[in-house]
């Protein structure tokens, strides 16, 4: 018969209690129907206990366990030597000494059965001395309840549990203390703490074992050490696993994240412990330095900043220059993929996150079903949240493609698209696989040149991006600076990056995949707010690359300033999680000593997120210099040495010039003339980014993984001043190759052949 609990037992000279021991755990457990087995663990017995139990095991079913010599003595390992060596799912632990009565193993089997996951018997009548009751309760109250929270007897010697908790967690007793880890284990692991109450009786026979003044200074020191030590992600056992998805407990709470990306290269922790101390220890320098020597301090500071900033001026006329120098974009001419079969394309699995955005589902249908890609080949998977109701109730009232499926992801922590589009990939059945949000119109040809440029490039690019663009620009000033941005991101910086063959910070979607590639690197980080950026980088740290495409995905542009607010906020949050993990081992890098990429990423991340905070101070210096020159013109020409103050002077005439121009070429070479114009607006659009920056930093140190949802659909409210997103899908159905799109307010589409 299977067995269905074990008892562990452990044991220093207990020959006088074994018999009459064995015979109550029999008689209690054969009443009750649970088929058991017993582990004794000897803790170098120097009388009979061993032969006694090697004898009894021929009428009790027991296994006698005996510690190497090289073990020291304590009743905690021997505790964890015998639930380790158990082959039950339930183990029980009992001293041998009968104070503990093991007629109460069956009603705590019954509570383990039921719904808890630990029993414990609170010992409430004592038959034992008088210090070692007051010792236990204070031990109770103090470092029991006072300490950690536990409404239990914790140094209880009769408990019941779940041998998976040992399983997922590395505990390292002391010679007395394993039943206080224990507990905390199991807390932080999520399990559930129930007690039944037992009459705690004197020795049956023989001697106690510890000496109560050492073992209680034992206990207390390992209460506080546990008390300080810094609580780690539990992994879930394999059994959840498969009913839940990978995942870990963090201090209780659970988190199913769908992957099996390690914490240290997640954004799980905001910062490493050795990030944490060199931050300390700058701003420890910065405010000592101001104390002692504030003029010196502010001048080497304002130096680094402009150091800074000129050199990220530096490196984007480079990017520009590059961009247009080399054109390095993968084109993908429309002649050759007409002339290959439907049978030639291999499946494709299309990812789409939605969240509480049922009412642009009908748009991202009819742009999915004018992709010009063999629909029995395509894989179309809606991943919708399981507490958004109402965009499931309208999912399924549609009238879905077949290629369509509705993909439930079920409620968990964190709430992330990343977490979400995890989950799509341990369901996708594609050889290649896409992520196109809701308000997405891509490219029709773009899966066929996504396809043909993974054929064609190396095969250490794994990853290929399509440009992004909006197809609302001209819904308001926002909208048209928005796609301005966006120009220049895509069409200038990114192509321009792609180049030198540096990390390629990704867009959020019509990122396209090898499905094997994206499995090797483990998908996308769920706790990152921005995993798009994140798993550009991380690829790149791993020695592959990714490709720019001459293809373009249109979205929606936020013309809604408090919306962009919480859209660009949780970006520039994301950036900042970003960075912080990729500088936990930053050498990684460099792959190749030609490619020191790490000096990129800087600038690229590091570089960017430093600029958003420090431009207010700048220009605030800035204005004040020029309003009150008579007033603070010195102070502030004091704090500029001779190199810094023409670096700053070049950064302010040419720098701010050449960036507004920056996005001026970047519409020029989308063919977006009318909003040329609009770029002299720009510092304005960089003062809303740096409000947003402020911010993205008290979101990541109150809420850090709380994802800033984005409305969509918001351009579906303007029906007279904007085309049909409808007629646009139908116009751009020919495919980009052959044609650009302009779109005007108050005026059909315009194809220019």
């Amino acid at each position: 018969m299977k067995k269905m609990l074990t008892v562990v037992i452990p044991a220093f000279n207990e020959a006088e209690n074994l018999p009459v021991l064995f015979d109550r755990i029999d008689k209690a457990l054969q009443s009750a129907h649970i088929s058991y087995s017993i582990i004794l663990v000897d803790d170098h017995s120097t009388d009979n206990t061993v032969p006694l139990a090697i004898d009894l095991a021929k009428q009790y079913p027991l296994t006698v366990l005996r510690k190497k010599k090289d073990l020291p003595r304590g009743k905690a390992t021997s505790l964890l030597a015998g639930a380790q060596y158990a082959k039950t799912d339930i183990v029980a632990m009992i001293d041998a000494d009968l104070q503990y009565p093991p007629d109460a193993l069956p009603q705590m089997y019954q509570k383990i059965k039921k719904s808890a996951d630990v029993v414990v018997a609170n010992r409430t009548e004592r038959h034992t001395s008088f210090i070692r009751r007051i010792a236990s309760k204070t031990f109770k109250v103090i470092f029991g309840k006072l300490l950690h929270g536990f409404d239990c007897d914790v140094q209880s010697g009769l408990k019941m549990f779940r041998k998976e908790i040992i399983e997922r967690v590395n505990i390292a007793p002391t010679k007395w203390m394993l039943d206080l880890e224990l507990l905390i284990a199991a807390v932080h692991g999520g399990y559930s703490i129930d007690t039944i109450d037992i009459v705690f009786e004197s020795r049956h026979a023989g001697k106690t074992k510890i000496n109560i003044v050492f073992s209680s200074i034992e206990m207390a020191i390992s209460a506080f050490r546990l008390k300080l030590k810094s609580p780690k992600p539990i992994p879930f056992h394999p059994k959840m696993i498969e009913e839940k998805g990978h995942g870990f407990h963090f201090q209780g709470k659970e988190y199913v994240h769908h992957t099996t990306l390690p914490h240290h290269e997640s954004a799980f922790y905001r910062i490493s412990p050795i990030q944490a101390f060199f931050i300390f220890l700058l701003f420890g320098f910065f405010i000592g330095g101001l104390m002692f020597n504030l003029q010196m301090t502010l001048i080497i500071f304002i130096g680094l900043l402009t150091t800074v900033y000129f050199l990220d001026f530096l490196f984007n006329l480079f990017l520009i220059y590059r961009s247009f120098a080399k054109s390095p974009e993968i084109v993908i001419n429309e002649e050759e993929i007409r002339r290959i079969p439907d049978e030639y394309w291999p499946r494709y699995t299309i990812f789409c996150p939605l969240y509480k955005e049922w009412n642009v589902l009908p748009q991202f249908i009819k742009a999915m079903s004018a992709l010009e890609y063999p629909h029995d080949k395509l894989q179309v998977m809606l991943l919708l949240e399981e507490d958004d109701k109402e965009t499931i109730k309208h999912a399924k009232l549609m009238n879905l493609p077949k290629n369509f499926n509705i993909v439930i992801v079920p409620h968990s922590y964190p709430k992330t698209k990343p977490k979400a589009i995890n989950y799509g990939l341990t369901k996708a059945n594609g050889e290649y696989v896409v992520i196109y949000d809701a308000e997405d119109i891509p490219d029709p040809l773009q899966l066929k040149k996504a396809v043909l440029a993974f054929k064609k490039l190396n095969k250490r690019v794994i990853c290929i991006q399509a440009k992004l663009n909006f197809y609302n620009s001209h819904q308001n000033i926002l909208t048209r600076l928005f796609t301005a941005e966006y120009s220049l991101w895509f069409d200038l910086v990114l192509t321009g990056l792609q180049s030198i063959r540096a990390p390629i910070p990704l867009g959020g979607t019509s990122n396209h995949f090898r499905a094997k590639d994206l499995r090797m690197l483990k998908g996308w980080d769920s706790f990152n707010v921005t995993e798009d950026c994140d798993l550009g980088i991380r690829l790149a740290k791993k020695g592959y690359y990714t490709a720019m495409i001459e293809s373009t995905t249109y979205e929606e542009a936020n013309s809604e300033l408090k919306n962009w607010f919480h859209q660009r906020s949780r970006w520039i949050k994301g950036y900042i999680q970003t960075y912080f993990v990729h500088m936990r081992k930053p050498f990684d890098f460099v792959n190749r000593w030609y490619e020191p990429h790490v000096i990129t990423f800087q600038l690229v991340v590091g570089g960017k997120i430093l600029s958003l905070f420090i431009n207010p101070l700048m220009w605030l210096m800035t204005i004040l210099y020029f309003l009150l020159r008579s007033v603070v013109g010195s102070a502030i020409e004091s704090l500029y040495l001779a190199p810094v103050f023409y670096m700053a002077l070049f950064s302010l005439v040419f720098g701010n010039f050449l960036y507004m121009y920056y996005y001026m070429i970047g519409c020029a070479k989308r063919e977006q003339y009318e909003l040329i114009k609009y770029a002299f607006f720009v510092p304005v659009y960089w003062l809303f980014i740096s409000i947003a920056s402020w911010i993205s930093l008290y979101q990541i140190l109150v809420k850090p993984h709380y994802w800033a949802k984005t409305k969509h659909g918001l351009h579906l409210r303007s029906k007279k001043e904007f085309v049909q997103v409808k007629e646009f899908i139908s116009e751009y159905s020919l495919g980009e190759s052959t044609k650009k799109i302009k779109i005007i307010p108050n005026k059909k589409i315009l194809p220019s052949l």
